[in-house]
């Protein structure tokens, strides 16, 4: 199955995760295959990333609270600040739906089948930010991540870390 030709608006990376502890990820141009960020997990009973740029620069850090419910992860910047906050309802075993609060107060919602891991981020109209997918590759932990327009890329790499880091601990 060939995968399909990325959506008009938005930029395709591909996400590989790399051999080692702590789920890391190399992120990179489908066309070049220039790394372009490193996302770095890390060991530890919480989960915990950072998101690097090719130099090594910091750009955001993800974290989780252990054994949290219901389950968070919050997202900062380099410099601290929060620019991201998941959750997800407490209790509720099939987790198909997670909400994702920006630090500017916008709302967006992850849908769509997390085990499978094809899923999509929407705006608070309805838009897809964020489009995330495996189906078309055969490797396991390989994604494709399509970014729509004037979304901060490595943010959507923070995004798509926590959800998966989410999934694989339940």
């Amino acid at each position: 199955m060939s995968v399909p030709a990325v959506p008009e608006g938005y930029t395709r990376h591909i996400m590989k995760s790399k051999f080692g502890a702590g789920r890391d990820f190399r992120v990179f141009d489908p066309a070049t295959e220039q790394d372009l960020f490193l996302v770095d997990g890390k060991m530890g009973p919480r989960p915990r990333a950072d998101i690097l740029a090719p130099d090594g620069t910091k750009l955001y850090e993800v974290t989780g609270r252990m054994l949290g419910i219901p389950k968070r992860m919050d997202v900062t910047d380099a410099a601290g600040n929060q620019v991201a906050h998941l959750r997800a309802q407490p209790f509720k075993f099939v987790r198909d739906k997670i909400d994702v609060t920006l630090a500017s107060g916008e709302e967006w919602l992850l849908e769509g089948n997390l085990m499978e891991k094809d899923y999509t981020l929407r705006n608070g109209d309805g838009g897809v930010v964020i489009q995330i997918t495996q189906k078309w590759l055969a490797m396991r932990d390989r994604y494709t991540v399509d970014v729509w327009q004037g979304v901060d890329p490595g943010m959507a790499f923070a995004l798509v870390w926590a959800i998966d880091r989410w999934v694989e601990r339940d």
